[in-house]
């Protein structure tokens, strides 16, 4: 549950193209962070020259440096490869195969995914009081205890946050029945107005469907946990005729929370504001936004402003790192998001898209969150059986020196 933010601003369509390149391999990603890393930290990303090298010569060109702050990405620019932060993280993490999991009340479930010894990423799934919809709720670093070896069930005691709690992450869009005159409302719920409502909802742990939603004290071991749901988005103010069919699947495993939503309209709507794939961090963790492009962004302001992406909506993947302080990890610790496909979940080349600012952009809202917002829609009056999907994998975990390397 949210408070709807900032006014919204007219559309201006245009078109910007994908990043190309291809993916950093293994190598290149460990050299990046051993030998490279803080060039990050500069914009600037290295890679070898052969050209005019001699046999066995190691040269290095910068083929990426920051341009101006308020120049936008230029159409056919040469970009850089970019860094796939959760790639990086599952590279240098040592997550097991098997997951732990419980039931912590109706329709909410917490699990744990190990990725260094009995450290582990405590994700917590469940549906906000007024409607149906089950979200990731929020995303912590916590430490585990074997509680019954027998039966290999844990306890967990977290050490601190790094996904913003009952924030939404998946998608957010303030719509109302086009021409009706009825205020907008958002779907899924936000400030205890109901709008998502189930239809289908099952959750399994490995291949068990959940049918007892008593709270367990304990977490059981797993190898996955998903979560599928059908449901309907609905006015308050009109119930009875939809607005749209909403389908999303949340899987968690070894390789992180991954998410895939998607919604068909099903008669005209106006969307005054829209979000797919938000990424949220607590104040208190934050203190730089990197982008896969190389560029990083200080996120420790709280009084309510923004800042623009100069790399735009160009960037498929994004991390907030720490400073140095803390005691249990933070400056080691990284949380990552990485978006499956920026083209459909950014609306890339589509109309009604934000105008004035960058598509992608970093809120400041205060001292407890720093969120990153792709507004996808902006004023934008969508069809009777017209469609937008996201999707992405978040990502927490380990990487030593992040806040040197990249703070």
């Amino acid at each position: 549950m949210e408070k709807q933010l900032g006014p919204d601003v007219p559309e201006n369509a245009g078109t910007k193209n994908p990043i190309r390149g291809k993916r950093l391999t293994r190598r290149t990603l460990l050299a990046f962070i051993g030998m490279a890393g803080a060039t990050l930290a500069c914009g600037t990303l290295l890679r070898p020259n052969v050209s005019g090298a001699g046999a066995g010569t190691s040269v290095y060109e910068n083929v990426y440096t920051n341009p101006p702050a308020d120049s936008p990405p230029k159409e056919g620019a040469a970009y850089p490869p970019q860094v796939d932060f959760v790639r990086l993280l599952r590279e240098h993490n040592e997550t097991a195969a098997t997951l732990y999991a419980k039931v912590s009340g109706n329709r909410a479930l917490e699990v744990l995914i190990p990725f260094k010894g009995k450290r582990c990423a405590h994700y917590a799934f469940a549906k906000d009081p007024n409607d149906d919809f089950v979200k990731l709720m929020s995303g912590s670093v916590s430490v585990m205890t074997p509680v019954n070896p027998p039966s290999g069930a844990v306890h967990a005691s977290k050490q601190f946050d790094v996904l913003h709690p009952w924030s939404n992450k998946e998608f957010a869009f303030s719509v109302t029945p086009a021409g009706s005159g009825l205020p907008s409302q958002w779907l899924p719920e936000h400030v205890n107005v109901g709008t998502v409502y189930a239809v289908a909802q099952r959750i399994y742990f490995d291949d068990t469907e959940i049918a007892d939603w008593t709270s367990e004290t304990f977490f059981r071991p797993v190898k996955s946990v998903k979560i599928v749901q059908r449901m309907l988005g609905r006015h308050p103010s009109d119930p009875g005729n939809p607005l749209a069919e909403i389908h999303c699947v949340h899987t968690a495993s070894a390789s992180g929370v991954s998410v895939k939503s998607k919604v068909k309209w099903l008669r005209p709507v106006t969307i005054s504001t829209g979000y797919g794939m938000m990424f949220p961090v607590p104040g208190s963790f934050a203190a730089k936004l990197l982008t896969g492009c190389g560029r990083p962004y200080d996120a420790v302001a709280t009084d309510g402003s923004t800042t623009d992406l100069t790399e735009n909506d160009q960037s498929s993947s994004y991390a907030y790192v720490h400073n140095s302080a803390g005691t249990n990890g933070e400056p080691d610790t990284m949380v990552a998001m990485t978006i499956h496909d920026i083209a459909n979940t950014f609306r890339q080349g589509m109309p009604g898209r934000r105008a004035a600012g960058s598509i992608v952009w970093l809120q400041h809202r205060d001292a407890s969150m720093q969120k990153l917002y792709p507004q996808v829609f902006d004023r934008y009056t969508a069809a009777a059986g017209e469609t937008y999907e996201a999707g992405g994998t978040y990502f927490i975990g380990e990487l030593p020196l992040a806040d040197r390397f990249f703070g």
